[in-house]
């Protein structure tokens, strides 16, 4: 028998699966909805494109916190290599690149989600989140649309769903104008 660790998982319901590949064992579980609980007051969540990823704020004790930093350099770097592969005919490798800039980009939604439950979770509070309909349609420079339409905010929406539900954080959506004037610090 293979010996697998499964102790990082948080406590579920039933295991379905475990599949083993060449790297990693897959594993499938079913996890109970957790209840909720009434939240003393939201953190707002403002997606941002330009410096960070996601900027939180909470309005009662003014504290702000930004995720994602190193998100502008990432989508620089890859533009410039993808662009530079792209001119010289080399897909196969512009094929890589792109791989491996979702990667990077798919693992820090993971933490930024993850912090910003976490802290909601710890706190007792719940989110606010920008509702995100539109916000491809937003104007702007053309450097301004590049970062907007080159970042996953729905799936950093799914992750912060999903990780939400799993520990009863609340989670509400709000017309984006309003995230950031929730806290005149943002």
């Amino acid at each position: 028998g293979i010996g697998i660790n499964i102790s990082f998982i948080p406590p579920f319901e039933k295991l379905n699966q475990i599949e083993i590949g060449d790297k990693y064992a897959y594993i499938s579980v079913t996890h109970k909805d957790n209840k909720g609980y009434k939240p003393k007051g939201f953190i707002g969540v403002d997606l941002n494109t330009t410096k960070h990823i996601a900027v939180s704020a909470d309005p009662k004790t003014g504290n702000v916190m930004k995720f994602g930093k190193k998100a502008p350099h990432i989508r620089k770097k890859y533009s410039r290599m993808k662009r530079l592969l792209q001119l010289h005919g080399r897909y196969r490798s512009l094929k890589k690149i792109k791989h491996r800039e979702a990667n990077i980009n798919t693992d820090l939604n993971h933490k930024i989600s993850r912090s910003l439950v976490e802290t909601a979770h710890k706190q007792r509070k719940g989110l606010r989140l920008e509702n995100l309909k539109g916000i491809r349609k937003r104007g702007g420079a053309k450097t301004f649309r590049y970062a907007l339409n080159s970042w996953s905010f729905y799936q950093l929406r799914q992750f912060i769903e999903y990780k939400a539900k799993m520990l009863g954080v609340p989670v509400e959506y709000i017309a984006p104008q309003y995230t950031s004037k929730i806290c005149s610090r943002c």
